[in-house]
């Protein structure tokens, strides 16, 4: 990387853009599957076959797609209604805070570090206030657009700045989480698609961080 005469932002470009569309994939994977649309989408772009290739999750999720009928999503739109919404005890609740505050409480200190962060980049949760800003959704939705500022950004000093934020909001928050959030999904659906899901954010999530820091360990800028 660093022995060729390209721009740092050309360099990185096919790097970012692998990056976005696994956050992409994670994205749709966890969002509601309202609509066999959605479900088509994820089968389509996802890149699914690929994964199929290096990840036991990527195997699981690859068979449900191709076995996926009208019935299965249904079931699946019921199964993401008892793992993450409710009504009732919620399964694997998805917000950060729950799963670092000895309470198992909302609305706890992470949730305004989480808050604090998006503030720094100009975003706000529509929301704030009146739901916690460290949900899963809006937490992958960061780094995805923190992942489009790098594609858009040509400053190599920006671009380590960007690469260490995501560092550090992967090291800080998603990695300190999700893994506790993943395993109670493990350990309590049947869905192929959950579990599938859960296994590849788990990994997902702790290789994007490896290789991050492979990548900013290499770049001159920050030795």
């Amino acid at each position: 990387m660093t022995t060729t005469t390209e721009p740092l932002h050309t360099q990185l470009q096919p790097f970012f853009l692998s990056r976005k569309k696994y956050y992409q994939l994670l994205h749709l994977l966890f969002s509601e599957p309202a609509n066999i649309e959605t479900l088509f989408e994820i089968r389509n772009n996802g890149n699914i076959p690929e994964l199929e290739e290096i990840h036991d999750g990527g195997k699981i999720l690859l068979d449900f797609f191709e076995r996926m009928t009208d019935e299965q999503i249904k079931k699946e739109y019921e199964e993401y209604q008892r793992l993450f919404i409710g009504p009732g005890p919620l399964v694997a609740p998805p917000w950060e805070s729950y799963y670092r505050s000895k309470e198992q409480l909302l609305f706890e200190e992470w949730t305004y570090q989480i808050r604090e962060q998006y503030h720094l980049f100009g975003l706000q949760y529509k929301n704030e206030n009146n739901e916690p800003d460290d949900h899963l959704l809006l937490e992958l939705e960061f780094m995805h657009f923190l992942v489009d500022l790098c594609l858009q950004e040509t400053m190599s000093d920006r671009i380590v700045e960007l690469i260490s934020s995501q560092i550090h909001f992967l090291e800080k928050h998603l990695t300190m989480w999700v893994p506790y959030f993943c395993k109670r999904i493990i350990e309590h659906t049947n869905s192929q698609l959950y579990l599938g899901a859960a296994m590849l954010l788990e990994d997902l999530l702790t290789f994007d961080l490896t290789t991050l820091l492979e990548v900013r360990e290499a770049l001159p800028d920050v030795r």
